[in-house]
């Protein structure tokens, strides 16, 4: 019965790309599957394939993919398919698959008894380790997790990583540290991976057994595997000389799709696949079952600038014109007014449709929640913390409590060790029982009374009137700006968040302080604040958004990389400039845009119905206005796939017209002037939107682009040495020389165009 449903779901459930995927009995296959091609009904069919129609015995099959959650979807539909049986194969995420081996080994320590320790016990390791070596002012244990882990994804040895040769100090505690899991009998989660490695390699006779009990191996999400995971997959499927020994090995995945090179993923191991394993057989699997086409066809286009990459064409039966728009906003302020406007018209029409904004980095959200509670909207932050819920923002708003309110327990000892003062947990006892003695006293007293009592040892004395020091410099009259400026500064805040996170993290809570800043610093521009004040409203918003959370359906916001295997009705992508997307940091290298880029496909092809695209001329920071040039990636959307609106002047009734139209809550009005006016004529896309160039994006304001020998202003170009800017001027010096100045991420460079690549 089971078999006679499963060649009806063949039949009528597959395309022909699909059912190739499934069918092949052997070899090595690489289904390349583009975004929202089903590739995990694929993967599933094969598996139930080959049991089904191939008799494979379900033991002889190894499933490995990337979480949890796929995994237990993957088995779900394995089941549906199977029915009950005891012929499962095995279906996890790689690490939970060298464990299993690694168990049943005693390659690790003698014998199984070894431990797996968690991200926390690993830091208490090296933690003691910084102690012993006296590095305690020079590098954090979360750091170097950071960097241990780097080492291991990044190579198949990781003694002989290049790492160690240029930091001798850092090869002196990785091996404290290798010694100290070895005689703990422990590993760490990278271990799994490294240590399954060696197995392989060192251990013949196991080797061969294993490729006597498996026959076939399949692979997801292949794009995000790392150097150790393709080194893994080649020792579980080849002989010494390569050649695959058992009957297939099937990997999926989508080069276009791979953005997480920061956590050691490399996307060349998809191109490494077809030259580690010979013959391989490429199934491209394009037809696309979530978007209309028009947006496909825009994301077929973006994704062509990148190298390296097997081509494909993302196609759908779904259609539908004018899906795609890009929206020019005077600020950030107004792109989140705007952006809250559509939000509010898609609720009222769609009560059962999901709308995303996605952005590239957590503080952007900072402004579309403000407008969107202002506007009384509903909202969740999907795979993060409201913006003033995070952390960070936690600790400066608890720093501004007790300057107007000194009797606030909860605040002063959130942040008297915050940054860490040595004021550990006897203090703080002590502080409590004292406080609770004399509760009409503030903490400033209570701290006075302890000093002058000798109740503290010197050290942490000394800490405690610096602790205190910091609230004299501070009132209710102190600017809110000034006074979180001067909490940060005394505190040696950043410096904090940079010792205590790895480097992406510690940037990300960077920004979202500094947005803290830029938002009070807006603000007081506009109106007279105080302390007081500013943490009302503050507490307003946090109590209305609690209101609203009760909505069953509010809009989703994410980072672009919190979106990756999501999809949604409608999908706006905000903050869509240089330094945003991409972002400031991938400014000097190729492969970094090229990643950017990829970023930007994901978000993209999360879009089921419409596509919004958002940038602002101008964004608030540090106290001042900074110009933004809209991202390079705009300028590879030709103007038929996507129109491009200045609304930089709209008023609310433009505003409304645009986005009932577009979303269809309006056919005809006789305010469609009033849309007309900005964008949809080719007259006046030339003197209202944004000029589209072959290699060029900027400002329609201007109607022509002077050019110096396919040289333009505002053009992406990269030097060898200052990496990839934006051109700001162009200088022609007599017949043969011309001389471009290029802003760069060091600075702006007035340089010879000989020495300039042209992106």
């Amino acid at each position: 019965m089971q078999q006679k449903s499963f060649h009806l779901f063949l039949k009528e459930q597959l395309n022909e790309q699909q059912t190739k995927a499934v069918k092949q009995k052997s070899g090595a296959l690489l289904v390349v599957a583009g975004a929202g091609s089903g590739k995990t009904r694929v993967i599933t069919a094969r598996i139930a394939n080959l049991i089904l129609n191939e008799k494979v015995p379900g033991q002889r099959i190894v499933a490995l993919t990337f979480t949890n959650k796929a995994a237990m979807e993957m088995k779900e539909r394995i089941n549906r398919f199977l029915g009950n049986t005891d012929s499962l194969p095995f279906i996890g995420t790689f690490h939970s698959y060298c464990l299993k081996l690694l168990k049943t080994h005693t390659h690790v320590s003698g014998d199984n008894s070894f431990s797996i320790i968690d991200e926390d016990d690993k830091q208490k390791i090296l933690n003691t380790i910084i102690i012993t070596h006296g590095l305690k002012k020079q590098v954090t244990a979360r750091q170097l997790s950071y960097r241990i882990s780097d080492v291991k994804n990044k190579t198949t040895d990781p003694k002989e990583h290049e790492a160690f040769a240029i930091d001798p100090l850092f090869a002196q505690i990785y091996q404290a540290y290798e010694q100290e899991k070895k005689n703990s009998k422990c590993l760490d989660f990278d271990d799994l991976l490294v240590e399954t490695l060696q197995l392989f390699s060192k251990d013949q006779v196991f080797k061969e057994r294993f490729q006597e009990r498996i026959s076939h191996v399949l692979v997801d999400e292949y794009q995000d595997t790392n150097v150790v995971q393709h080194s893994l997959l080649r020792y579980m499927t080849q002989n010494e000389k390569g050649k695959l020994v058992i009957d297939s090995v099937c990997v999926v995945g989508d080069e276009d799709q791979s953005i997480y090179s920061w956590r050691g993923a490399t996307v060349a191991n998809i191109g490494n696949f077809t030259r580690d394993f010979n013959k391989t057989k490429i199934i491209k699997i394009e037809q696309n079952y979530r978007s209309v086409d028009f947006i496909l066809k825009v994301a077929n286009t973006l994704i062509k600038h990148n190298n390296n990459r097997n081509e494909k064409k993302l196609w759908s039966t779904r259609k539908g014109s004018d899906r795609v728009r890009i929206l020019a906003h005077r600020s950030g302020y107004q792109e989140a007014e705007s952006i809250a406007y559509l939000i509010k018209l898609f609720q009222q029409k769609n009560t059962d449709k999901k709308i995303a904004i996605l952005y590239r980095t957590h503080f952007q959200s900072r402004a579309l929640e403000e407008a969107l509670i202002k506007n009384s909207l509903a909202y969740k932050i999907i795979g993060g913390v409201q913006f003033y819920e995070r952390k960070e923002i936690k600790d400066i708003l608890a720093y501004l409590r007790l300057i107007v309110n000194p009797f606030d327990h909860v605040s002063f000892f959130r942040v008297v060790n915050t940054p860490s003062r040595g004021l550990g947990a006897k203090f703080e006892e002590l502080f409590r029982t004292y406080w609770n003695n004399e509760p009409f006293l503030n903490f400033k007293q209570i701290a006075v009374k302890l000093l002058e009592q000798k109740k503290v040892v010197k050290s942490k004395a000394e800490k405690l009137s610096e602790f205190v020091e910091i609230f004299s410099k501070i009132n209710l009259a102190t600017p809110v700006s000034t006074a979180i400026e001067k909490i940060i500064t005394a505190t040696r805040y950043i410096t904090h968040i940079k010792d205590a996170y790895d480097h992406e993290e510690a940037q990300s809570r960077i920004e979202n302080v500094n947005e803290l800043i830029n938002s009070v610093q807006h603000i007081e521009t506009k109106q007279t604040i105080n302390i007081d004040s500013f943490l009302h409203e503050v507490a307003l918003m946090q109590a209305k958004q609690d209101e609203k959370n009760e909505n069953n359906n509010p809009a989703l916001l994410m980072t672009l990389h919190a979106a990756k295997g999501l999809e949604f009705n409608t999908v706006v992508i905000a903050g869509l400039e240089e330094g945003l997307l991409p972002s400031g940091q991938s400014q000097h290298s190729l492969e970094s845009i090229e990643e950017e880029r990829r970023l930007f496909y994901v978000g993209i092809t999360r879009a089921k119905d419409r596509l919004l695209l958002s940038h602002a001329h101008s964004r608030h920071r540090y106290g001042s206005i900074d110009d933004q040039s809209p991202s390079r990636f705009l300028h590879e959307i030709p103007t038929r796939l996507a129109h491009s609106y200045d609304a930089t002047r709209w008023s609310t009734l433009q505003c409304d017209t645009f986005f009932s139209m577009w979303l269809g809550i309006r056919k005809s009005t006789n305010l469609f002037s009033a849309v007309h006016t900005f964008g949809t004529s080719r007259k006046t896309e030339k003197a209202r939107a944004y000029k589209t160039t072959k290699k060029t994006y900027t400002p329609r304001f201007k109607t022509t682009t002077k050019t110096f020998g396919g040289w333009k202003k505002n053009q992406a170009v990269q030097h060898k040495t200052f990496g990839i800017g934006l051109i700001q001027k162009i200088e022609k010096k007599g017949p043969s020389k011309t001389f471009v100045t290029v802003k760069f991420k060091i600075g702006i460079k007035r340089i010879d165009k000989t020495f300039l690549t042209q992106i």
